[in-house]
């Protein structure tokens, strides 16, 4: 049976259109409790840049009257205009300070809300794990869902808040602007005669053309960025894997090895770095020049109207304070270009990693390639596998002799060869691996445990470790302590209070006794164990699983386990085998972990 890759390139795949991203985004900040929240401050910034614009409209206005009295030589006039600068300045500062509050306040909501939604996306059951079939998109995730969406609540909220003002200080000032180029006045051939809103038409030519100028010179940064940030997570992931694994590593004096990986990844880094510098390079020709240009282009093209005598030196600073908050405006996106590269470059991140979520459960098989496997409910209290195969990339693993029933108190060994797929059958019953034929049917799955190879451990207390993933019962220590002691591991009952991270602390065989401990404290009605005490001898397995029957003896137990156990008939009622058929030629299933 052939199956379509999970490379998800055919099926989930990251859009570049800026509209789908837009929306994810929204249905993302909308879909918890915070939208109330983040739309009241929104509200509130709007108010602060409106009343920023009337002060800066007002600031205007001072201008001219302020220069008319210097060039009128008007004593007392000017002291009452420096005192009105004063107050006007003391009004705009305390709505800087406002607004500076609320874009940090608007900030930090917008991520709370942005990572709130990609947790609960993600954190689905199964979902964290078939994100690794995911292809590129499934390479860490923890990127894009920590520094990513930090990266892109922070540009949205800047740039939001920038264009918003922008916007405002545009529409307050072009009037203005308008109306003074009145003033603005050309003579030919003995005529007289003027354009009307003459600034503003300079005004909107002079930003449009470098706003396209620049797009075209910073386009290609959105793709650098994008690139930076996804080899950036790569030798992060690469420095955490080798912290983790110091000691393998150390062992086979693998250090050098390791340096050299570390170094191909930080030439990756390095060299778009390079090349994400040259395009900085070659857009900061066109950011500077443009800025540069500005402070001398309106006075250039009001000349004409100061010389004959139409302008007062005060209504030439009035035209040109007017064309600069115009022309600021405008060139909001000249000035941002950098920005809203790597704006894009976080979003379209952080959207296709939440598209490939929303989607994962829909993996299904391509070309007319087999389905997947049905999980479903047992009204019965059994375990039933019913014409299962599993699919794996060179073939398909089954039971031998067919379909499988497991009743209630049963103990049931399944052994097969080396790389047989026990532990594939042992996810897909766990509903972890969905790619196969047939139907499993579960016996009350709330109430079932599975013990894999090497057990999870999550940081906090010893007592919390074991009872993982619901919280320590009230005065359960004395349960916990107990179980320590069943699986042999009673050195450790002293630290049951004691903060760790268990799975750095203990080795391997602690681990998977630990993981027998937290069965005796969780009391599953059903336990499937995948090879779970395999650091341990063929005497010490024995001694766990009966310690399981002493303390539970009508719980169902199914191992995924070695031949050396089906010989022990006191554990197991009966036993049997896991074959593997081959089938040459597929390579589009995706590799199960084994």
């Amino acid at each position: 049976m052939r199956l379509g890759v999970v490379e998800v390139s055919e099926m989930i795949v990251e859009k570049d259109r800026l509209g789908p991203q837009v929306r994810s985004l929204w249905q993302a900040l909308r879909a918890g409790q915070h939208t109330r929240r983040i739309l009241w401050m929104v509200a509130a910034m709007l108010m602060a840049i409106v009343a920023n614009a009337v002060g800066q409209v007002r600031l205007n206005t001072w201008q001219g009257d302020f220069y008319n009295t210097l060039e009128g030589r008007q004593v007392d006039a000017f002291w009452h205009q420096a005192v009105v600068f004063l107050v006007i300045v003391a009004a705009l500062l305390t709505l800087v300070v406002i607004q500076t509050w609320l874009t940090e306040m608007l900030k930090l909501r917008l991520r709370e809300a942005l990572t709130t939604d990609l947790l609960n996306t993600w954190l689905v059951p199964a979902r964290a794990y078939l994100l690794r079939f995911a292809g590129q998109i499934g390479m860490n995730p923890d990127q894009r869902l920590h520094e990513d969406a930090r990266k892109l609540t922070e540009l949205t909220a800047g740039l939001g808040i920038g264009l918003a003002q922008s916007s405002l200080l545009l529409v307050s000032f072009i009037g203005v602007l308008w109306g003074l180029s009145a003033n603005v006045t050309f003579r030919y051939g003995g005529a007289q005669f003027g354009i009307p809103g003459y600034m503003v038409w300079c005004a909107l030519a002079y930003s449009l053309g470098g706003s396209l100028l620049a797009w075209r010179v910073g386009r290609p940064l959105v793709g650098i960025n994008a690139g930076l940030y996804a080899a950036e997570a790569e030798l992060r992931f690469s420095m955490v894997r080798l912290s983790e694994s110091a000691e393998g590593v150390a062992l086979y004096r693998g250090e050098a090895d390791e340096r050299a990986h570390l170094g191909r990844r930080l030439t990756e880094v390095i060299d778009i770095m390079v090349n994400r510098a040259w395009g900085l390079a070659q857009l900061t020709w066109v950011t500077s020049g443009y800025g540069w240009l500005a402070l001398i282009f309106p006075i250039l093209v009001a000349a004409p109207g100061y010389f004959s005598n139409d302008l007062t030196f005060g209504a030439l600073m009035m035209v040109v304070g007017a064309f600069f908050q115009v022309n600021q405006s405008l060139r909001w996106f000249v000035d941002n270009v950098p920005t809203i590269a790597d704006w894009r470059a976080t979003l379209r991140r952080v959207t296709a990693l939440r598209h490939a979520l929303q989607n994962i459960d829909g993996l299904t098989p391509d070309r007319g390639a087999g389905s997947r496997i049905r999980l479903t409910r047992n009204a019965e209290p059994r375990l039933e596998l019913l014409g299962v195969s599993v699919s794996l990339r060179d073939g398909v693993t089954r039971i031998e002799g067919g379909d499988l029933a497991v009743n209630r108190g049963d103990r049931l060994l399944i052994t097969g060869d080396p790389e047989s797929g026990k532990s594939t059958v042992f996810r897909s019953i766990a509903g972890l691996w969905p790619w196969g034929e047939g139907e499993i049917r579960l016996p009350e799955p709330d109430k079932m445990l599975f013990l894999p190879n090497r057990p999870y451990l999550p940081s906090g207390t010893l007592e919390e470790t074991i009872a993982y993933p619901d919280a320590p019962p009230l005065n359960g220590g004395a349960a916990a302590a107990q179980a320590l002691t069943s699986v042999g591991l009673g050195h450790l009952v002293g630290r049951l209070s004691e903060e760790a991270r268990w799975d750095r602390e203990l080795s391997l065989e602690e681990q998977q006794r630990l993981g027998f401990a937290r069965a005796l404290v969780q009391r599953p009605g059903w336990l499937l164990i995948d090879d779970a005490a395999s650091a341990v001898g063929h005497r010490a397995r024995r001694d766990l699983m009966l310690a399981l029957t002493k303390s539970q003896p009508d719980l169902t137990i199914v191992v995924f386990g070695r031949d050396d156990d089906a010989s022990d008939g006191e554990l197991f009622t009966r036993c049997t085998r896991v074959v593997r058929d081959p089938a040459p030629g597929n390579d589009e299933t995706p590799a199960a972990p084994e």
